[in-house]
């Protein structure tokens, strides 16, 4: 008989997952087990004998079929109300979490398994197995909600009292069963051989843009003379983790529990189905402070049970429900402030235990729900995850004037639609510190048809940076910091250069200068970089007092002067007695290109001189090259501050061209325009 057959449904934990790219309810029919990857599962509980872990073998499960959510179009009947179990939804009132965990798991679990006249035939069908499958059920839902909760579970007990012998937790081989009496088939029991079920189990995350994830895990016993048994658990869901613009944060949750038996004894072959299965569209609502206000859900369950010799029965209920998460640190997103409604469809002659898995099941999307809408919370308050910052005029476009006050009106948009928010802005503060200029008012709102404006008056001498920086909090999220900062525009250079060089060659007396001016613009995603291209004119020639029996040396022209990169950094500061003082870490890296010069040498023949062709030289290029030495020729450091009546920085160059000439050059960085206050 039936009563001979013991099993042992393995605790498989379960973690909540998710699948899904969109917005709808999870799919009644997930994705199946990956034979080709190693899962991994928790330890067995003291109280249980370990289960083997499914391998990669090639192996394929069947679909999973869920019972339907909905009546069909020929389904006959009507919604009526059902009521929703007082104690299942006050069991968050006493805040004991390991009590509201052990109803629920109950409730889910083996209050349901053998629900209503029909669970209680399957009960008697199932015989001593019954109680195994109940508490076995009842683990495996522990497991997986203890995980979800984390510390706020840690310590909680098991609800599946701890079993003296688990003889009877095992699936033993029919040939050893044989009905031939109570004495002989205790002893065959006792020499039986156990058949453990191999679990798998995988996980979804959820997809890009969400927070969340479901479980799908399976223990099935292998088949032994037609005997076979699968168990089928999923958990889970996911939250958006931005909210949109109207503070609206879509969720959504799913359970299910599917059992299958098959018993053949005595010739006889018999089959059991036991399907639950709950579904919901959750909603949180953000306030203007970024925090979750309140989650609603709409939740539709069925409980399907079918099998030979037992009448079919579906059981359809749905429900609303709305809860405010907590922040307790002990009680963390538990719900609190609950209400709920709910109706039935072909619900006579169900019994109260079967009404209160409804309620079971909104405890439960609760417990989820408030766990998880806090943890996508805590992603939407990352500065500038979900929404920034923008200003008019736009950072780094208003030009810097001596004192000047600019408004700045401020708003806030979110970056996936750049809809505007409305928001509240705090904590202004000038950059790049305090004190840098004059921002008012420090704090200020934004609506739909009016930005928060701030108003920042610059400094009477620029510095680099300057502008303030602006934090902002809304129901679509927070920004701050990069995002949240306004700057001048980047400061704009000139580069001036002049350069004179002598020849210290009696044989070639020439004097050579040069002066030209690049406009320095700034290099697009580095920082404190510039660039810029400009003309070099130069004048050569000889001294007036030059020897005609002497080279001539002479020409005149321009020549291109190319800054390939300026690194300007400036620390600038106004001491006690008002004067400006800094300094400065330049380097620059320039080109200077070939000049057009010739040179007359002179012969003497019959011993007197003779002026010959001019021929090409670069007297400027090629003497400016040698007085450099090779070394400061395209890079240059040590710049000296000065800070003072629009020049920035100074670098002076001098060399002797191998004692061949004198040379002095000077590099100028001064501002593009000069509105520095005069020296005091």
């Amino acid at each position: 008989m039936l009563a001979h057959l013991v099993l042992l449904l393995s605790v498989a934990s379960l973690t909540v997952s998710c699948v899904g790219g969109d917005r709808h309810l999870p799919s009644s029919n997930p994705p199946e087990y990956d034979p080709t990857k190693v899962y991994t599962a928790p330890a067995a509980t003291p109280s249980a004998p370990a289960t083997s872990v499914a391998k990669p073998s090639g192996q394929a499960f069947p679909p999973i079929q869920l019972p339907p959510l909905e009546p069909g179009v020929n389904d006959k009947g009507a919604w009526k109300p059902v009521p929703v179990k007082p104690e299942s939804l006050k069991l968050f009132n006493d805040k004991n979490p390991c009590e509201a965990l052990s109803r629920i798991v109950q409730g889910l679990g083996s209050a349901q398994l053998f629900a209503g006249a029909d669970g209680q035939a399957f009960k008697k069908l199932l015989g001593a197995q019954a109680e195994s499958i109940a508490r076995s059920l009842d683990q495996q839902l522990f497991d997986n909600f203890k995980a979800q909760l984390g510390h706020n579970a840690a310590n909680c007990p098991s609800p599946v009292p701890v079993r003296e012998s688990r003889f009877d937790e095992r699936l033993l081989a029919p040939r050893l069963l044989l009905a031939t009496g109570p004495a002989q088939g205790s002893f065959q029991l006792a020499q039986a051989p156990a058949v453990f079920p191999t679990r798998s189990e995988s996980r979804q995350q959820a997809p890009p843009g969400w927070v969340g994830w479901k479980t799908t895990a399976r223990s099935v016993w292998p088949e032994t003379a037609g005997n076979r048994r699968s168990i089928v658990t999923i958990l889970g869901g996911k939250v958006l983790k931005c909210p949109a613009p109207d503070g609206v944060v879509p969720g959504d949750f799913e359970f299910a529990v599917v059992l299958d038996q098959t018993v053949v004894e005595s010739g006889i072959t018999r089959m059991i189905h036991i399907g639950l299965h709950a579904s919901a569209s959750l909603k949180g609502q953000v306030g203007d402070d970024a925090k979750v206000q309140y989650i609603e859900g709409n939740l539709s369950t069925v409980a399907e049970r079918n099998g030979t010799d037992v009448p079919a029965s579906l059981r359809r209920q749905r429900s609303q429900f709305r809860f405010v998460p907590s922040r307790d640190e002990l009680w963390l997103g538990f719900p609190t402030n609950v209400t709920a409604s709910a109706a039935g469809w072909d619900i006579e002659g169900a019994t109260p235990q079967e009404h209160s898995f409804v309620s079971d099941a909104i405890a439960a999307v609760m417990l989820w729900g408030g766990q998880n809408y806090l943890d996508a919370e805590r992603e939407w308050h990352k500065p500038n995850t979900c929404v920034e910052i923008t200003f008019t005029p736009a950072t780094k476009t208003k030009k810097f004037v001596p004192s000047e006050s600019t408004p700045v009106k401020t708003e806030l948009r979110t970056k996936k639609e750049q809809a505007l928010v409305p928001a509240k802005f705090k904590e202004a503060k000038e950059r790049p510190r305090e004190g840098n200029g004059r921002v008012s008012p420090r704090e200020d709102k934004s609506e739909m048809s009016r930005p928060a404006t701030f108003t920042y008056q610059a400094p009477a001498t620029k510095v680099q940076h300057s502008g303030f920086r602006v934090k902002a909090v809304s129901r679509a999220g927070v920004a701050e910091e990069k995002e949240g900062e306004w700057e001048l525009a980047d400061a704009s250079y000139v580069l001036e250069f002049r350069s004179r060089i002598i020849s210290t060659e009696p044989t070639e007396p020439v004097e050579s200068v040069a002066a030209g001016k690049v406009v320095l613009t700034s290099v697009e995603g580095k920082e404190g970089w510039y660039r810029g291209s400009g003309m070099l004119g130069y004048q050569t020639g000889p001294p007036p007092n030059r020897d005609p029996c002497t080279t001539l040396v002479m020409g005149h022209g321009t020549t291109r002067f190319d800054v390939a990169g300026m690194s300007i950094t400036l620390s600038e500061r106004t001491d006690s007695s008002g004067h400006q003082t800094g300094s400065a870490n330049i380097e620059l890296h320039y080109l200077i290109h070939p000049t057009n010069e010739t040179e007359r040498p002179v012969s003497y023949p019959n011993g007197e001189c003779a002026p010959g062709k001019p021929l090409p030289y670069p007297f400027f290029y090629g003497h400016y090259a040698v007085a450099r030495g090779g070394v400061e020729v395209n890079l240059l450091k040590g710049w000296t501050y000065v800070g003072r009546n629009g020049v920035v920085a100074t670098k002076v160059l001098r060399g002797n061209c191998g004692d061949y000439c004198e040379d002095e050059t000077v590099f100028t960085l001064k501002e593009a325009h000069n509105q520095a206050s005069p020296p005091k």
